[in-house]
């Protein structure tokens, strides 16, 4: 059925029933402006509007005083309102053409007077629709200057639900076309409603009716699209902040969906996390996730009967909403009813993931950390950048537990990646990240889906420090020097990690040899060199001199120092041959070998040692000790044991001397 929309004018028709007398037929036509008052006898009206426009019917109020009194309203040869409550209002009907039936039969006479009050205005087009059928507005019948609703009821076949389809649009951004379940415009029954940018995907209502309003069209504009009726509890929509959701099986070989739909009007930007909780799938059957509401949006995760049965959670932007789209077959064990829900889940709308951030340092965990980070997380965290000065970011893993394919990653202005981390192992260093005069900072992490994949794994994500430097770095070259520059504020601290490559040539093995100098140290002034890459390994402990050269145990430094202090390191690259290692990779120092102590931790820098070597390590004070021990060991052996053993076998043994003599039994 195809309407063109022309709306006229918008009229009153008041009926005050206070009498019964039967007999009576009148023709209302709908003009520029109509006034019927005085209705007071039971009567049937005849509606009229111009041709191609339809007739909107709102009850303002009806109120009836007697239990016989009846107000019919019939579309062509269909009753679509039938009033026989004594007080009712609040509807709106809406013909399929340019005329109606009202028929008002008043039985016997009330204890108060009767009144019933309706808003009657044709409108081009527009209408009521059963079964199926063409929606289609097209701004261009419209009259000039007007902005009146137009109202579409969709009626489903019994049993079943309204589900429709818009297929093209041409709206500038003020038009908006509301979706709601049911018959009235009531706000807590709007489905979703859609403007200039907004994505169509298949609306389906909750009951077997829908209205749907075009606001504001003007000549310019239009819409159109395809209605049907689908069977029951096959299609979902969720239009609440938080919502639970289950799909029954049909009893037929179907497609499937679950639409949630976008949250963004007089919202603030963020996600809406989702998780199956149950999956009830037969062979070749199976479950698709969008971000957004069709097969041209992102596709998340596909599922089969092979997935597992529970998601972890999944996060999609709230402006895109998400679509679940099940494929079911017409199998036997699937139709027998020995399955009967196919999926369950939850959701809830939340905020947006990561923010903008005003301290200079702090700690940023992962989603839902210490539990389970969820899957297709784009989370963006901004680092406060301090203004006219250089700016380096201190990157620190305290946790770390990722899958391979995500990642948490720093990046500038550009969106370009300057550190990068994935995987489920801490790394060997820090991060001082230089980030070249960027007016941005931003630590992204990113647990987004592949194209084709089922849900990933995930894991339970990260614990990161960070921290806004003015001064430090992240060096690799083989030689340099550090040390705090003279515009650093006083208490302000730098942070330096060195790192060299592991090996060098000719096998060999590479650690760190620096040297510290500091003509002047005041009360204040504070230094810490760790022997390693990270803020978690072990201090270097210094003697008095000024300057002495140290090795280090690994192939990396991490130095902090803090302003005034004025100290300089200088390091360069100290290389092992192999012959210069310990069994297991580590580079022997000079001063461990033959010391007495396992500092390869595999005892290979004590092997081979003299016995009489001068760095065994064993004090001469300690020889003596260990003497004298021995020798008081022996007497109690020798002496002291006997003279107690025969004392409790003999009892007249009275002096010690009698050890010596020779025993008689």
């Amino acid at each position: 059925m195809k309407k063109e929309f022309y709306i006229i004018s918008v009229f009153s028709l008041v009926c005050s029933i206070v009498h019964a007398v039967s007999g009576c037929n009148k023709t209302l036509t709908l003009s520029n402006e109509t006034l019927v008052a005085d209705l007071n006898e039971t009567c049937s009206w005849v509606i009229k509007s111009p041709k191609l426009t339809t007739i909107v019917v709102q009850v303002t109020s009806l109120h009836l005083t007697n239990s016989m009194d009846s107000v019919r309203v019939v579309d062509g040869d269909t009753l679509i309102a039938s009033y026989t409550d004594l007080d009712q209002s609040g509807d709106l009907l809406v013909s399929s053409n340019n005329s109606l039936l009202v028929l008002a039969s008043y039985s016997g006479k009330g204890s108060s007077p009767r009144n019933v009050t309706v808003s009657l205005k044709p409108q081009a087009g527009g209408g009521r629709y059963t079964d199926n059928g063409q929606v289609k507005l097209n701004g261009t019948s419209l009259p000039q200057n007007d902005s009146s609703p137009v109202y579409f009821q969709l009626i489903a076949t019994k049993g079943q639900q309204v589900q429709i389809l818009l297929n093209d649009s041409n709206l500038t951004p003020t038009p908006r076309i509301a979706f709601y379940d049911g018959l009235k415009p009531l706000p807590d029954k709007l489905l979703v409603e859609l403007g200039t940018y907004s994505q169509f995907f298949p609306i389906t209502s909750r009951t077997g009716a829908m209205l749907v309003v075009g606001k504001d069209i003007d000549q310019q504009e239009f819409f159109s699209g395809f209605f049907k009726s689908v069977s029951s509890g096959c299609d979902i929509i969720l239009t609440s902040a938080t919502m639970s959701f289950y799909m029954q099986r049909p009893k037929i070989e179907t497609q499937c969906s679950i639409v949630a739909v976008p949250r963004n009007k007089g919202m603030t930007a963020g996600i809406t996390s989702f998780r199956i909780e149950s999956l009830n799938l037969c062979p070749n059957e199976s479950v698709t996730i969008y971000e957004g509401h069709s097969q041209y949006d992102k596709r998340i995760a596909m599922l089969t009967n092979q997935s597992s049965p529970v998601t972890p959670a999944i996060y999609v932007r709230s402006e895109k909403g998400f679509l679940i789209e099940v494929n079911l077959k017409n199998n036997s064990q699937c139709s027998n009813g020995t399955i009967p829900i196919v999926l369950s889940g939850m959701y809830s709308a939340r905020p947006a993931c990561g923010k903008t951030l005003k301290s200079p340092e702090g700690t940023i965990t992962s989603p839902e950390y210490p539990n389970l980070y969820p899957f297709n997380a784009n989370c963006k965290w901004n680092l406060p950048i301090p203004e006219n000065s250089s700016t380096f970011v201190y990157v620190a893993m305290e946790t770390a537990a990722l899958a391979s394919n995500h990642t948490l990653r720093l990046q500038d202005d550009t969106g370009t990646a300057l550190w990068k981390f994935s995987g489920d192992h801490l790394p060997s260093t820090d991060a001082v990240v230089n980030l070249n005069e960027s007016n941005i900072a931003q630590l992204v992490f990113d647990s987004s889906a592949e194209l084709g994949q089922g849900v990933g794994k995930v894991s339970k994500g990260f614990n990161v420090t960070y921290k806004m430097l003015r001064c430090g770095g992240y060096l690799t070259s083989p030689k340099s020097s550090i040390e705090i520059p003279e515009r650093i504020p006083e208490g302000e601290s730098c942070i330096w990690v060195i790192s060299l490559p592991k090996s060098g040539p000719n096998n060999s093995t590479n650690i760190v040899q620096f040297s510290l100098s500091h003509p002047k140290l005041s009360s204040n002034s504070s230094i810490v060199v760790l022997d390693g890459g990270t803020s978690k390994s072990g201090v270097f402990k210094f003697n008095s001199k000024q300057s002495q050269d140290y090795l280090s145990r690994t192939n990396a430094l991490w130095v902090k120092m803090m302003a005034p202090t004025k100290v300089k390191l200088s390091y360069n690259t100290y290389s092992c041959q192999k012959k210069d290692q310990c069994n297991n990779g580590v580079c022997i120092h000079p001063d461990w070998i033959c010391n007495g102590v396992d500092d390869c931790g595999d005892m290979t820098d004590e092997n081979n040692c003299p016995i009489n070597s001068s760095k065994t390590g064993l004090k001469t004070y300690l020889v003596v000790i260990i003497a004298l021990m021995s020798f008081a060991f022996g007497v109690v052996l020798t002496i002291v044991i006997p003279a107690v053993y025969k004392r409790c076998r003999y009892p007249n043994y009275r002096h010690l001397q009698d050890l010596m003599e020779p025993s008689v039994t």
